[in-house]
C-alpha cells in the first residue's frame, strides 16, 4: 500500500485534560465493556462520522498509531485508548471522505469524549460499591429475556432455527430463565460493632464473591441495601438450586478481620429463586401461538419482570423466616408445598396462614400441620435431650384465600393435647380431592345455619352418597367475586353476601330447570356446600354439557345483573372419557380455570378445550408426559381441536418422537389450512426428518399466509444454503432482517454465509449487528470467538466469548473445541485438554 494513501493524525490540537470521575476510578472501562456498550458507542460515532459498517478489533501488542484513514479502501481506524491502555481499535467502513478529512485532527479528542460517555454510562448502570448491576439494569435485561421467550414460543416449537439443528425440544433452556434473590443479614450488626466503612467493605467483598461464582451468561445486580439478585437465562430448576446453595455457602464463608475488637465481620445469606415460565401462572404461561397476541403481551414484559423479582424476593423472605430450610434456600414453586406457616389462631376452629394468591394458593387445598416447637426425649442417634422431631398436629383446608394470607378451617386434630399454634409448619397434601372432608359418610351432616349450605367436609360426604344414586351427574363450582367494601367504604358481610348468592342461585336454577324428570329431586334438595368464603359446590343430577352451557350461561348472566358483581362457573359432567366420579372436584377446578379465561358469563364446561388448557399448564411446568396424556384426551374428546393437534406435535417433538410429531402437525394443517403456525411447525418437523423438499413447501406456504413470519424466511434461507444456493439464501436472510429488525437471527445467518465465502470482515460486521440485538446469542458468540482467534487478536477475550457460548449451549461440540483452541493459545494446555474431553463426550 502506498504511503501517500495513508493519512493520520499524529499531532492533535491541545485540549484541557478531563478529570476522571470517581465512578470511573472505581469502575474502569475494559475491553468487555466495549462489546457490552457497542450499540451506545456506535450511536455516538454515527452522529459525527456516518459509515456503512463497523467492526471492533482487539490487538494483543497494545500499540496502534493515531486515527488512520486508508483512502483506497475507504476505511477509518480509530484507536480506543483510555489513559495509557489500548482497549481496542474501531474500524469504520465507507465513511464520507470529506467528513473524515475535516475531522481527522479532532478525532482523538472525540474518541476521548465517546469513551468518557461510556464510562459515565457504566457508572450509572453499575453499583460503585460492589461492581454489580443496578436494579434498573436487572429489570431491563429481565424484560428483554421475557420478550425473547415469548417470541420463541410464538415461533411454533418454542425454538429459534439454529445451525442445522431442527430437532424440537432439545434446547429447552432457550425458553426459560431463573431469577435468584439473596437477602443479606447481619450488616447492621457489623455497622454497630465495626463501623460503617467495615460494613461497606464487607458488602464489596460479598459482591465480588458472588460475581466470581456465576456462569458467564448470568447477570448479578444489587437490588437493595442488603439484597443481591442474579438473572440466569436458560436456567432450569436444578441449575437454580445448585447456584443458590453455592451462593449461600460462599457468602456465608466471607470473613473480614475486625480492626477494633478482633472479632471477624461476617454476614449471612438466604436465597429464594423463581423460574419462568415454570413458576408463572399469569397470562404469559397461557399465551397462544398467535404473533398478534405476543406483540400485545410484549408491552407487559416490564411489569412481569418486576413481578418476577417480587416473587423471588418473597421466596428469599420466606427462606429467612423459616430459618431451617435446606441450606437457607427456597424456590418460589416450593413456598406453597412446604413454605407456609400458621400465623394466627382464630375462633371457631379457624387459623390464618401465610399462604395467599401470591404463591398460588386456592380454596379447597388441604395441608397437614406439624411442629418442631416442643421438646421430646432423646432417641438413639440424637445428640442431646433438647433434640426435636416433627409432631403431626392435624389437617386444615383453605377457605378464604387473599393476596398474601388465607383463612383455613381446621378439619381434624391429631391430638387434642397439642392444639395448633403460630409458627406451625404446613405441608400440602397431594390428595386434596374427595378425601378432604374429615368427617365420614356416616357422620351427621350439619348445614351452615345462615346459608343453608353444607360445610366443606359434610358436602363431600353427601357428594359420595349422591353420586352412588345418580351415575351421571354434574358438579358445579361457582365463584362469586363480591367486593369487600360497599360504595361508602364500609366492609361487606361476606357471610350474608354468600347466603344471598346461594339463595338466588337456587331460585334461578329452579325457574330454569323446573321440576325436572320424575326420578330427579327438586332443586332445593340438590346437595350444595361451601367451597370457600366466595365459592360453593353444587351437585346437579343428570346434567349434560350442552344443558350446562345453556342453563348456567343464562343463570350466570342474571346472577351478575342482580348481584352487581360477576360470577364464574366451572362445570364437570361425569362420567366423561376416563374421568369418573372420584375426579369430580379436580375436573371442576380445571373447568373454573377455563371459565375465568372466557368472556361473561364465565361458564366453563370440562371439555376438550379445558383439558387442552390444563395440558398447556403441565407443559409449561416441564411435565411433558403428563401433558402428552392430556393432549390425547383432548383429541379423544374432539378430534377437530386444532390447538390440541399443534400442542401434541410440539410435545412429541420435545420428547424426541419426531415422526409422530409430523403426523400430529399434518392433522392440524388438514383441519386448519389457513393457519401459518401449523405449516411452520410441519415444515420444521419435516426438516428434522430430512425431508427438505416438503419442508421448503410448507415454509413457503407459511410465508404466503404470513409474510412477516421471521422464522419461516430463515428456515427457507437455511435450506437454500444447504443446497449451495448462496444468493437465494442471502436474499431470504436479508428479507428476514427487514421483517424483524430487532432479531439477531438473520444477521447471524448472514455472518455464517460470509464465513463460507471467506469474507471475515463482512462476517465480523454481521456478528456485531447480531450481538447488538441479542448479547446471549450462543452461535454469534462462538463465531466471534473464532474470528478473534483466526485474526490473532486477544485470546482472553476469545476465551470469554467461547465460555459464554458453551454455557448457553453446552451441547455444541464445536463451541467446546473453540474454547480449547483459545486456551491452547494462552498456554493453558491442561484446561484445553479438559475442554476437548467435554467435546469428545458429545
Amino acid at each position: 500500500m502506498a504511503m501517500s494513501s495513508l493519512k493520520s493524525s499524529s499531532e492533535r490540537p491541545e485540549s484541557r485534560a478531563l478529570l476522571p470521575s470517581p465512578a470511573e476510578e472505581g469502575l474502569p472501562l475494559t475491553r468487555r465493556d466495549l462489546l457490552a456498550f457497542e450499540r451506545l458507542l456506535m450511536r455516538d460515532v454515527a452522529r459525527v462520522v456516518p459509515c456503512e459498517a463497523h467492526a471492533l478489533y482487539f490487538p494483543t501488542d497494545g500499540e496502534a498509531p493515531g486515527p488512520l484513514w486508508i483512502e483506497e479502501e475507504k476505511r477509518l481506524l480509530l484507536p480506543l485508548r483510555r489513559g495509557n491502555a489500548l482497549l481496542g481499535v474501531l474500524l469504520l467502513r465507507g465513511p464520507d471522505p470529506s467528513v473524515v478529512a475535516a475531522l481527522l485532527p479532532w478525532l482523538p479528542g472525540l474518541v476521548d469524549l465517546w469513551l468518557d460517555k461510556l464510562a459515565l454510562f457504566k457508572a450509572s448502570r453499575f453499583d460503585v460499591l460492589t461492581g454489580l448491576g443496578t436494579r434498573a439494569v436487572l429489570l431491563e435485561h429481565l424484560a428483554r429475556e421475557l420478550e425473547h421467550i415469548r417470541r420463541a414460543f410464538a415461533a411454533g416449537l418454542g425454538l429459534e432455527p439454529e445451525d442445522g439443528d431442527t430437532a424440537s425440544g432439545e434446547n429447552a433452556w432457550q425458553v426459560s430463565l431463573g431469577l435468584l434473590v439473596l437477602r443479606l443479614t447481619g450488616l447492621r450488626a457489623v455497622s454497630r460493632m465495626h463501623g460503617h466503612l467495615m460494613a461497606e467493605r464487607l458488602l464489596t467483598r460479598l459482591g465480588e464473591t458472588l460475581n466470581a461464582l456465576l456462569p458467564a451468561e448470568a447477570l448479578a445486580a444489587r437490588t437493595g441495601d442488603a439484597e443481591f439478585a442474579v438473572l440466569w437465562p436458560g436456567a432450569l430448576r436444578q441449575n437454580m438450586e445448585e447456584l443458590a446453595r453455592d451462593a449461600v455457602r460462599a457468602l456465608d464463608g466471607v470473613r473480614l478481620p475486625g480492626s477494633l475488637n478482633g472479632m471477624p465481620a461476617r454476614g449471612a445469606a438466604h436465597a429464594g429463586y423463581v423460574l419462568f415460565p415454570q413458576d408463572w401462572e399469569g397470562r404469559a404461561a397461557r399465551e397462544s401461538e398467535s404473533s398478534r397476541e405476543v406483540a400485545e403481551a410484549a408491552g407487559e414484559a416490564a411489569e412481569e419482570a418486576a413481578t418476577l423479582l417480587d416473587k423471588a424476593g418473597l421466596a428469599a423472605r420466606r427462606a429467612a423466616d423459616l430459618g431451617d430450610t435446606d441450606e437457607h434456600v427456597l424456590g418460589y414453586g416450593f413456598i406453597l408445598p412446604r413454605g407456609g406457616v400458621v400465623d394466627q389462631v382464630l375462633p371457631l376452629s379457624r387459623v390464618r396462614v401465610t399462604l395467599g394468591r401470591d404463591v398460588g394458593a386456592r380454596e379447597g387445598q388441604r395441608f397437614s400441620v406439624w411442629s418442631l416447637n416442643y421438646p421430646v426425649r432423646a432417641r438413639a442417634g440424637m445428640e442431646s435431650e433438647g433434640a426435636r422431631e416433627p409432631l403431626y398436629k392435624g389437617e386444615i383446608v383453605l377457605a378464604d384465600v387473599r393476596e398474601d394470607s388465607s383463612q383455613a378451617d381446621v378439619l381434624l386434630l391429631g391430638d387434642p393435647a397439642w392444639p395448633l399454634e403460630p409458627g406451625d409448619r404446613l405441608t400440602l397434601l397431594s390428595g386434596d380431592g374427595d378425601t378432604a372432608g374429615g368427617r365420614g359418610v356416616e357422620g351427621p351432616a350439619r348445614p351452615d345455619p345462615l346459608t343453608g349450605l353444607y360445610r366443606h367436609g359434610d358436602f363431600l360426604a353427601r357428594l359420595a352418597e349422591a353420586r352412588l344414586r345418580y351415575p351421571a351427574f354434574g358438579l358445579v363450582l361457582a365463584r362469586f367475586d363480591a367486593p369487600s367494601l360497599d360504595r361508602e367504604g364500609r366492609p361487606i358481610d361476606q357471610e350474608h353476601g354468600m347466603a344471598e348468592a346461594a339463595a338466588l342461585l337456587r331460585r334461578l336454577l329452579a325457574e330454569r330447570v323446573g321440576t325436572g324428570a320424575a326420578e330427579l329431586p327438586p332443586v332445593t334438595e340438590w346437595p350444595a356446600g361451601r367451597y370457600s368464603l366466595n365459592g360453593l359446590l353444587l351437585f346437579h343430577p343428570g346434567l349434560t354439557p350442552p344443558a350446562a352451557r345453556d342453563i348456567y350461561g343464562a343463570v350466570g348472566a342474571e346472577l351478575a345483573e342482580r348481584l352487581g358483581h360477576p360470577a364464574a362457573f366451572g362445570v364437570a359432567c361425569l362420567p366423561w372419557l376416563t374421568y369418573r366420579a372420584g375426579d369430580a372436584l379436580e375436573c371442576c377446578r380445571k373447568a373454573l380455570e377455563y371459565a375465568l379465561l372466557l368472556p361473561p358469563p364465565h361458564v366453563g364446561v370440562f371439555d376438550s378445550l379445558a383439558v387442552n388448557i390444563s395440558a398447556d399448564k403441565r407443559y409449561s411446568q416441564g411435565d411433558l408426559f403428563g401433558a402428552l396424556e392430556e393432549y390425547r384426551l383432548a383429541l379423544l374428546a374432539d378430534e377437530n381441536n386444532t390447538l390440541a393437534w399443534n400442542s401434541l406435535g410440539v410435545c412429541l417433538a420435545g420428547v424426541g418422537r419426531k415422526a409422530e410429531a409430523r403426523r400430529a402437525f399434518e392433522e392440524a394443517v388438514t383441519r386448519s389450512p389457513g393457519e401459518a403456525a401449523g405449516h411452520y411447525n410441519l415444515g420444521t418437523a419435516c426438516a428434522a426428518l430430512g425431508d427438505a423438499d416438503e419442508a421448503a413447501a410448507q415454509f413457503r406456504t407459511c410465508v404466503e399466509l404470513d409474510s412477516t413470519h421471521l422464522y419461516a424466511c430463515v428456515r427457507l434461507g437455511e435450506l437454500a444454503e444447504n443446497r449451495g444456493d448462496e444468493d437465494e439464501a442471502r436474499r431470504l436472510y436479508e428479507r428476514a432482517a427487514v421483517v424483524d429488525p430487532a432479531s439477531s437471527l438473520p444477521h447471524r445467518c448472514l455472518a455464517r454465509l460470509e464465513l463460507r465465502g471467506h469474507k471475515p470482515d463482512k462476517a465480523r460486521e454481521c456478528l456485531h449487528r447480531s450481538l447488538l440485538r441479542n448479547p446471549q446469542d450462543a452461535f454469534s458468540l462462538h463465531l466471534m470467538a473464532r474470528l478473534y482467534l483466526d485474526a490473532g487478536e486477544d485470546p482472553e477475550l476469545a476465551e470469554t466469548l467461547a465460555r459464554q457460548s458453551v454455557a448457553l449451549r453446552p451441547d455444541r461440540k464445536a463451541a467446546w473445541l473453540e474454547l480449547a483452541r483459545a486456551l491452547e493459545v494462552q498456554g493453558r494446555h491442561r484446561d484445553a485438554r479438559e475442554a476437548r474431553m467435554r467435546a469428545a463426550n458429545l
